[in-house]
């Protein structure tokens, strides 16, 4: 495993070109450094979740279709609603979403004109760190198990618009190929919501001061997915809480966390020069995407999609490696004090997809509110 974990990360490297500091296209002599190729291969200890996939924490999938009917009938009725009352704003969020980087889509959320500067020092190669870790689809940190393609592979759930062709909504960019690329794969998990969701994290952990405004547009990237038809709510929230699961073992890595820190001091760093006062001050002047309040309720009206709850006498708790989600947002604290805003933050189990155990708590996670809430 080890080998072929390497052998893979090596060709990414030498694929995307990030290593030697710079995107395509940026002079080599003014660019900010990137990450050197060994920094980059690794391999890192959580370059593998513990059991090998992460089929364990997304396996409340399983047992739905046989025990839980409802759900599923629920499952389908829903997108038929949300794609069919989608209006043309929504529409076209969608679309671009589907085309975009997820990180390109999160940057909505830092703000009108701070977003528009990050997309700038993007596209100019200023942000090689950032870039080689959440990038694109070959983004290092959700490499090389973090695609969901094994998992879709897996539970072999045919598509929205594959299952109920004549009441699904059809919507694409001109000359546009997305239907067609995704007739023939399985649905669950989502892996635009997966990435949204782990790329948010992270994004998030960058820019603190914008944590529920940035975890709140990873909710509306899920939800596009429902908006075209190609995806269950059930696929979006079992892509949040793989995502949630990346990003924590990420950031509770100490080899690859130390990219991660690396990545958001040069993220700031550059963000300042750009816009040339205190990125604080810039902040409260830009326009934003939405209030901090606005954000936790968009964001928790996305995590369970009207769902019931089906199991109430399931009994688990927020994973611990999670706390470190929190950490540049609550400096001062330890780890227990994190995970402890984490479990009063989060929502209550027993909902579609929540398991009992040690695999269960990633889908009560609501990080918009724990970057909200107050020590």
């Amino acid at each position: 495993m080890r080998s072929a974990i390497i052998t893979v990360l090596t060709s990414v490297v030498v694929l995307t070109g990030v290593a030697a500091g710079g995107g395509a296209g940026a002079a080599p002599t003014t660019a900010p450094a990137g990450f050197s190729p060994a920094q980059l291969v690794g391999p890192y200890p959580s370059d593998v979740p513990p059991s090998g996939t992460y089929l364990p924490v997304l396996d409340g999938f399983s047992d739905l279709g046989a025990r839980h009917r409802p759900v599923i009938a629920s499952n389908l009725s829903q997108v038929v609603r949300i794609n069919n009352s989608a209006t043309a704003a929504q529409q076209r969020d969608a679309i671009a979403i589907n085309y975009d980087d997820r990180l390109v889509s999160l940057s909505d959320a830092i703000g009108d004109r701070l977003g528009t500067v990050f997309r700038q020092l993007l596209a100019a190669g200023k942000l090689p760190k950032v870039d080689a870790l959440a990038g694109g689809d070959t983004a290092r940190a959700g490499l090389p198990l973090g695609t969901t393609l094994l998992e879709k592979e897996i539970y072999d759930n045919p598509r929205p618009f594959v299952v109920a062709p004549k009441a699904i909504k059809r919507y694409d960019k001109p000359g546009g190929h997305l239907y067609a690329e995704l007739a023939g794969n399985g649905s669950y998990p989502s892996g635009h919501t997966n990435m949204a969701y782990w790329k948010g994290a992270l994004l998030a952990y960058w820019l603190p001061e914008l944590g529920p405004q940035i975890i709140a547009r990873a909710g509306e990237i899920g939800r596009s997915r429902i908006v075209l038809g190609v995806h269950y709510p059930l696929d979006v929230m079992g892509g949040r809480l793989m995502g949630m699961d990346i990003a924590s073992a990420r950031l509770s890595d100490p080899g690859f966390a130390a990219l991660i820190d690396q990545a958001g001091v040069q993220l700031r760093d550059q963000l300042q020069r750009a816009v040339g006062v205190p990125l604080d001050q810039f902040i409260a002047r830009d326009t934003p995407y939405l209030t901090t309040q606005q954000a936790v309720n968009d964001h928790r009206a996305v995590m369970t999609y009207g769902f019931d709850v089906i199991d109430p006498g399931q009994a688990n708790t927020i994973p611990p490696s999670a706390a470190a989600l929190l950490r540049s947002r609550f400096p001062g604290l330890t780890n227990a004090q994190r995970l402890d805003i984490l479990r009063r933050t989060a929502i209550r189990s027993g909902y579609p997809l929540d398991q009992a155990g040690s695999n269960g708590g990633w889908l009560r996670i609501d990080l918009a509110a724990a970057y909200a809430a107050t020590p």
